[in-house]
């Protein structure tokens, strides 16, 4: 099926970072190990450690208990930083147009000659949210974040949806 070629002209704005790794977090096996890992690894060396000096039930439900809430907020944490980090690289390059084609996606920002193209092979999947389309890069454990508000017509959406549809699986 081919769509030609579709243009999203947005500007990035936070939220949409915020958003698409909300998506990816639960939708993809590298989101979900970050944000599980950490507590899974904290709950189990406050085990090893009752196990090893000996079980106290009040001295190690207190610790279980700092510790799930100091993983978890951690994790919180984490996840907001590294949606803050995202958005801090593509914000000095102001608006964007980003293209899809039958070989990939491809970006340039107003700010300059910064050019971004990800073919297809190199992304895993997506997922669609109210507000964006959030494409996985199979290595490395990134996403790209594409915006619904970028469509010049509500009919390029659809096209979109059918571009992605035919080259990746939807998680």
């Amino acid at each position: 099926m081919t769509t030609g070629e579709i243009v999203l002209d947005y500007r990035p704005t936070a939220d949409d970072y915020r958003t698409a790794l909300r998506a990816w977090s639960f939708g993809t096996w590298p989101g979900r190990r970050e944000l599980i890992l950490p507590t899974v690894m904290a709950l189990t060396g406050v085990l090893l450690y009752a196990l090893v000096r000996g079980f106290d039930p009040g001295v190690s439900s207190i610790a279980t208990g700092l510790v799930l809430i100091t993983a978890v907020a951690g994790t919180i944490r984490g996840r907001k930083r590294m949606a803050r980090r995202s958005y801090a690289r593509v914000e000095p390059h102001g608006d964007c147009r980003t293209m899809l084609n039958e070989s990939g996606v491809s970006t340039t920002g107003a700010g300059g000659p910064d050019a971004s193209e990800v073919a297809w092979p190199s992304l895993s999947g997506y997922c669609e949210t109210p507000e964006l389309f959030v494409l996985a890069v199979r290595r490395g454990g990134g996403f790209l974040a594409l915006p619904k508000r970028g469509a010049a017509d509500p009919a390029d959406l659809a096209r979109v949806r059918a571009l992605l549809d035919g080259r990746l699986r939807r998680f």
